[in-house]
């Protein structure tokens, strides 16, 4: 059974049908990537998995169970299954590198404060930032950032980790550290990923299998080796970056 299923699954704003019928499979302790460009719904397929929003129709399921917004202490069993990264990091800036990270830990367990700590330590050591526990937000860097936001996610030891945009505004050499840092987080916990991303480079390196969403619609599918292959007019256009070809042309909204 996979770890996360999507089956038929539309959400509209207004006139603007941002998903559009998504079948979408990920299996247990493998790395999806969803490509596509900006406004394409990438996030938005985050949320419904998450339960942050709801879909007009279509099911989701994760780990065998539904995700249903009307079963509130239902949604609160998977969501403890969840570690959302956010595409910014969203951390408290009033907060220390350690209070960030024990925020869930100290609401959702019965750790004790030794225990918490170590846990904190332990997540840190994870994302290669053992020492920063006292630092606040604005002493961090763009990257040191979003790896608190990943040593939060893991804290309460999630099955799925879903990553929004992790390597959005960081130079190439971050970028290339935070890509190892989300594939040596899903080796370690053995955790299934949804990483959502424009940027191809990310999607190869992190990448078991990778989707493009265009439209609304997973338009192509495939393993890296398999996915640059594909001769798709909008794959093709959409790996060697051209601006020539069908990904740029309009179409009326989806109604």
């Amino acid at each position: 059974m996979p770890m996360i299923t999507l089956h038929n699954v539309s959400k509209a704003f207004g006139d603007n049908r941002v998903l559009d019928g998504v079948s979408l499979n990920v299996e247990e302790s493998e790395s999806r990537v969803i490509l596509g460009g900006s406004g394409t719904g990438k996030t938005v397929l985050l949320k419904v998995v998450l339960g942050l929003l709801r879909p007009d129709n279509g099911s989701i399921f994760v780990d065998g169970a539904e995700v249903d917004l009307d079963e509130p202490l239902a949604l609160f069993e998977i969501r403890k299954k969840i570690g959302m990264c956010f595409q910014m990091a969203a951390l408290f800036d009033s907060m220390t590198v350690t209070e960030n990270i024990s925020f869930g830990l100290s609401r959702h367990t019965l750790y004790s404060p030794v225990q918490i700590q170590s846990r904190v330590d332990e997540c840190l050591s994870l994302v290669g930032l053992r020492g920063t526990g006292d630092l606040y937000p604005s002493e961090l860097s763009g990257g040191m950032k979003r790896r608190v936001g990943f040593a939060r996610a893991i804290a309460l030891k999630p099955k799925i980790l879903l990553f929004d945009e992790p390597t959005t505004g960081l130079d190439p050499v971050m970028t290339d550290v935070i890509s190892k840092v989300i594939t040596d987080l899903r080796n370690e916990l053995r955790a299934t990923t949804i990483t959502i991303t424009h940027d191809l480079k990310v999607a190869f390196m992190i990448g078991q299998n990778i989707s493009l969403l265009h439209r609304g619609s997973i338009v192509a599918s495939g393993n890296p080796v398999e996915f640059a292959a594909i001769q798709d007019p909008l794959v093709q256009q959409f790996i060697k970056g051209t601006s020539e070809g069908p990904f740029l042309e309009d179409s009326p909204p989806k109604r």
